[in-house]
């Protein structure tokens, strides 16, 4: 089997010029980009990203499980009158 090998024809000089360029900081805060923390790992960290909801809307009552049984309770008590009771 052979590899594909670029012909280094077809790659553009080394010396050219590129329009790519770096922002500075400076640049960047005139135009109102929000300056991250520097951290040695890059990449996308889901935990950074902002929430879509905020967190009172997110946080659910918790549920009163005493209350609840107590409601089973008397549901089933309800259901069985309703079977005892003829008519």
């Amino acid at each position: 089997m052979s590899k594909h090998r670029p012909d280094p024809s077809d790659s553009p000089p080394a010396d050219s010029k590129s329009d790519l360029s770096l922002e500075d900081t400076i640049a960047q805060k005139i135009r109102g980009v929000t300056a991250r923390a520097k951290s040695g790992v890059s990449g996308y960290n889901p935990y950074d990203a902002v929430p879509s909801k905020p967190a009172a809307a997110q946080a659910n009552k918790p549920t009163d499980l005493r209350k609840l049984s107590e409601w089973i309770r008397l549901t089933r008590q309800v259901e069985a009158l309703k079977k005892d009771k003829p008519g």
